[in-house]
């Protein structure tokens, strides 16, 4: 639990380091006395979990926050180790045990590892059919907006001022020659939307605010409609497209597949292991020993 404090406090502050020109060829960092060569924070990059690996890809100016915690955990031990911590019976026994675990989580690792030739194109396409149902994709609306802010109701000359507005630009968006994209860019008070001309992208049905997702339940393509009230404001929206719902093809799905595919093969070949050995090595338990083991339950109040 301390570690993981100092952890977090890493996150958002930072340990004095020395200048880089003070620190020797081949070493990346250094914490007094303590040293991280290049080489070894390589390591521990390797080592990272891929969505680790890909946050760092993204952010690399992280690496900063990585390097300092190994620092820091070297410090600590080496701290531990000079006031004989390492050498208290309980924690020499934790440790043998948590090398024993890491020994045997990498050696099933191995073990129940898929070849990389699976699953096969035929594996994927069979477990695609079979589970069809589980790829369905929602009903879908291209929308472009224009949209305007609701001020307070209390301020009433503000409101209707507003309300005003948002029933002229529904009026001119139905205007057939329009320019909706202009028009928004121009008139909408949704920046991010207004940047794009009132595109609002592919939007999930079951996405859509109820106000909205009725609205244009029963539009055609290009059809304006609005202005229409939220909690946030009015809008004037057109629809531009729809994808009704269906299955998603296999392409879009595939490494999703191969994913759960390769999982649920290493979970069967683990099992599998397990219970191969436990069937050639039966396990024994001399239940008259058991009770120099129990804690006793405690006494009833």
């Amino acid at each position: 639990m301390l570690f993981r404090c100092i952890a977090a406090m890493l996150l958002i502050s930072a340990l004095p380091a020395l200048a880089a020109d003070k620190l020797p060829p081949g070493v990346v960092a250094k914490m007094g006395e303590i040293e991280l060569k290049v080489e070894e924070l390589k390591a521990i990059v390797d080592s990272l979990p891929p969505e680790a690996k890909a946050q760092l890809a993204a952010a690399p100016q992280d690496i900063n926050r990585v390097i300092r915690m190994e620092l820091l955990r070297r410090a600590l031990g080496a701290e531990a180790r000079t006031k004989g911590w390492d050498k208290r019976p309980e924690v020499v026994a934790q440790m043998e045990r948590a090398r024993e675990q890491i020994l045997v989580a990498s050696y099933m690792n191995s073990v129940a590892r898929p070849p990389e030739s699976y699953p096969t194109e035929a594996d994927v396409k069979a477990a695609y059919d079979q589970n069809a149902g589980q790829f369905l994709s929602p009903k879908q609306y291209r929308l472009a907006q224009v949209f305007v802010l609701a001020p307070p109701e209390t301020d009433k000359a503000a409101f209707t001022k507003a309300q005003s507005k948002a029933s002229d630009m529904a009026a001119r968006a139905k205007v057939k020659s329009v320019d909706f994209a202009a028009l928004a860019k121009a008139g909408s008070e949704h920046a991010e939307s207004a940047a794009k001309g009132g595109d609002m992208g592919w939007v999930a049905e079951q996405n859509l605010i109820p106000e909205l997702r009725d609205a244009v339940a029963n539009l055609k393509k290009g059809d304006v409609v609005g202005p229409i009230k939220t909690t946030a404001g009015w809008h004037v929206v057109r629809l531009d497209d729809v994808k009704e719902k269906g299955v998603r093809p296999l392409p879009e799905v595939r490494d999703q597949l191969v994913n759960a595919l390769r999982l649920r093969k290493a979970q069967e070949t683990e099992q599998a292991y397990i219970t191969f050995m436990t069937n050639k090595t039966p396990v024994v338990i001399n239940d008259a020993e058991l009770p120099k083991v129990q804690t006793p339950a405690a006494a009833p109040k």
